[in-house]
């Protein structure tokens, strides 16, 4: 199966299990047009979030590694296929049953297509949400740890030690 890669960095291991750093990136620093870009201008403001998640450490992570995490990418295309398809198909249903069944009862029609297409989206929003979240804690989602990046260990917590120092003596007062 083709496999999405990403990298990520090694925050601690709990026995089996690592927990992974994920910065989210956007890819306007490889455009070329970067500087006159809106969505480039939007990125820049908006701090970039990280997303923690743990994982099956089956490759001998330490803290402070650089790893590659694999995506499967089957399973990304069929997430993706039921997060935008599934509440579509629930509004299109909905309006269709929201028409016919206010034509039924004799009232507008275009308003019964509005009311009940929407809760057809909501409904199906909320099964999608529910469905997501059940996966996820069942699964690991399709994501796992690749490979130690070489020469990736970086300083973790606890790796460099500082020495304590009289702050007056730092600053050479001499008190």
């Amino acid at each position: 199966h083709p496999v999405i890669e990403e990298q990520a960095r090694v925050a601690s291991v709990d026995r089996h299990l690592a927990e992974i750093i994920v910065e989210k990136q956007s890819a306007c620093g490889s455009c070329s047009a970067r500087s006159g870009c809106g969505t480039s201008l939007l990125s820049d403001w908006f701090a970039r979030r990280q997303r923690v998640i743990r994982l099956n450490n089956d490759i001998g992570a330490k803290p402070g590694d650089r790893v590659m995490l694999g995506l499967d990418e089957t399973r990304l295309q069929r997430s993706a296929l039921l997060l935008y398809a599934f509440p579509l198909a629930g509004l299109l249903i909905g309006s269709v049953v929201g028409e016919r069944l206010f034509a039924f009862l004799a009232l507008k029609t275009e308003l019964g297509a509005v009311l009940i297409g929407l809760s057809g989206l909501a409904a199906a929003l909320f099964y999608v949400r529910h469905l997501s979240a059940t996966r996820l804690q069942r699964t690991d989602g399709g994501v796992r740890l690749l490979r130690v990046l070489d020469g990736s260990r970086a300083f973790a917590a606890g790796d460099v030690a500082i020495p304590k120092v009289n702050q007056s003596e730092s600053f050479g007062t001499g008190k």
